[in-house]
C-alpha cells in the first residue's frame, strides 16, 4: 500500500490526539500530551510505522503503536506484531497499546487481533493482542458518528454506500476546523486517501465549491494526491532494488540497467508483481527476463 502509506503516517503524526482518543477509548480532552517517538528496535532491523508516548489526564503514560497494512505482507501480520510488541515492551515500561489499520478489500480478514500459543498439556504458553481496524469493512457513517475531522479523512477507505449524502457531511465537518492550515491539510488528506475515482471527483467538486476562497481548487488537490502516488512508486522501485541487491549482489552495470527500466514503470500493480519476482526468481538473469516481459 505504498500509495497511501505516506498520507496515513503524515495524518497520524499531525493529528495524533484524535487517533489516541479513539484508540485508547478516552475523551479527546483526556489526552494531555503526545510525544512522537523514534524507536530503533534491537537485534535485526525492524521498522515500525508510528509510535507515540501519550499522557492522559489522570497521569497515566501509554506507548501507542500504530501500523498500516494492505492486502500483502511478507510475514504474517500476527507474527510481525508479536515481534513489535515484545521489543517495544522491552524499550518502554508501563502501558502499551497497539493497533493495526487494514487497508484494501480483504486485508486482515482473518485477523481478530488476539493470538495465543499453547503447551501440549493444554496450558497457555504465550498470548498477545492488538486492536484491529479494517477500514474497508467499516461503513462511512461509523466515522461520522465520531465527529472528529481528522478521522473523517479516512472515509475514502471505508464503504460509502451513499456518497452524495455522506461526502457533503464530511467536507462540512472538516470545514469547521478553525485553524486554516490544518483545514487545508485535512482536505488534502481526504482526497489523497480516496480509493474510488468517482467518489474522489465528487469530493473534489465539494471542496472546490466550499473552499474556493482558500485556493483549494481541484488542480491543487490533484497535485497533492499525485505527489503521494509518486512517493509510493519511488518506494516500491527502491524496495525491488534492495531485494535484488540483498539476494544477488548484481554487478553495477546490471543494477543501473534495471534501475533505469524500473523508472519507466509507472503502474503500481506491475511494480508489485516485479517485487514478487525479485523475491522468487533464482538469479538476476531470471528477474531481467521477467522485467523485459
Amino acid at each position: 500500500m505504498p500509495q497511501t502509506d505516506t498520507p496515513f503516517k503524515l495524518l497520524v503524526s499531525e493529528f495524533t490526539p484524535d487517533f489516541a482518543a479513539w484508540l485508547l477509548d478516552v475523551d479527546e480532552a483526556d489526552v494531555c500530551r503526545v510525544q512522537p517517538l523514534n524507536i530503533e528496535l534491537p537485534a535485526r532491523a525492524v521498522r515500525i510505522d508510528t509510535a507515540f508516548r501519550v499522557t492522559l489526564a489522570d497521569g497515566r503514560v501509554t506507548l501507542l503503536h500504530i501500523e498500516f497494512q494492505g492486502r500483502r505482507s511478507e510475514r504474517p501480520m500476527p507474527l510481525r506484531m508479536l515481534d513489535y510488541l515484545s521489543r517495544l515492551a522491552q524499550q518502554e515500561s508501563g502501558y502499551l497499546c497497539s493497533a493495526v489499520f487494514y487497508v484494501g478489500d480483504g486485508a486482515g480478514a482473518d485477523d481478530e487481533g488476539t493470538h495465543r500459543v499453547d503447551c501440549p498439556d493444554g496450558s497457555l504458553t504465550l498470548t498477545w493482542r492488538y486492536r484491529v481496524i479494517r477500514l474497508w469493512q467499516m461503513r462511512a457513517e461509523e466515522l461520522l458518528t465520531l465527529d472528529r475531522p481528522a478521522l473523517l479523512t479516512l472515509v475514502g477507505q471505508t464503504r460509502i454506500e451513499e456518497p452524495e449524502r455522506v461526502l457533503p457531511q464530511v467536507v462540512a465537518t472538516i470545514r469547521q476546523t478553525p485553524d486554516e492550515g490544518k483545514r487545508i491539510r485535512l482536505l488534502a488528506a481526504l482526497t489523497s486517501l480516496m480509493r474510488d475515482e468517482e467518489v474522489l471527483k465528487m469530493a473534489e467538486k465539494l471542496v472546490e465549491a466550499i473552499e474556493r476562497d482558500l485556493m483549494l481548487d481541484t488542480p491543487f488537490l490533484r497535485r497533492i494526491r499525485e505527489e503521494g502516488r509518486a512517493e509510493g512508486l519511488a518506494a516500491m522501485r527502491q524496495g525491488i532494488l534492495d531485494v535484488l541487491a540483498e539476494r544477488f549482489d548484481p554487478p553495477a552495470t546490471h543494477y543501473r540497467r534495471i534501475e533505469a527500466q524500473l523508472e519507466t514503470t509507472t503502474d503500481l500493480e506491475q511494480l508489485r508483481a516485479l517485487l514478487q519476482a525479485a523475491i522468487r526468481t533464482t538469479d538476476i538473469a531470471d528477474f531481467e527476463q521477467v522485467l523485459e516481459a
